[in-house]
């Protein structure tokens, strides 16, 4: 049982760090075609701290699971990983270069 909460959260971490980058390219693209719209503008800015929260916190969780040896699920974790570094580069893209 306990294997299965292990990788439970192993699959929440892989879902949500997904949910973070996918997140931002769709902003990304919204701000790229210029979607004026107040109420969209007031939904973005609710949810954009959090998001960026999010893309922050995943990748320590991850690693500390990683040297702990709680990752029950190795793929998923450098799956996880491999979003995380997606959304820093997009991130950075964003902050440099638009």
């Amino acid at each position: 049982m306990k294997q299965d909460k292990q990788y439970s959260i192993d699959l929440w971490l892989f879902i949500s760090s997904a949910i973070v980058f996918l997140y931002l390219l769709f902003m990304d693209y919204a701000v790229v075609n210029k979607w004026d719209n107040t109420a969209w503008g007031v939904i973005t800015e609710l949810t954009t701290i959090p998001m960026l929260f999010l893309g922050c916190v995943i990748p320590i969780v991850v690693i500390y699971r990683l040297i702990t040896n709680k990752a029950q699920n190795r793929s998923l974790a450098i799956l996880s990983m491999f979003f995380s570094l997606m959304t820093m580069a997009v991130i950075a893209y964003l902050t440099f270069y638009q």
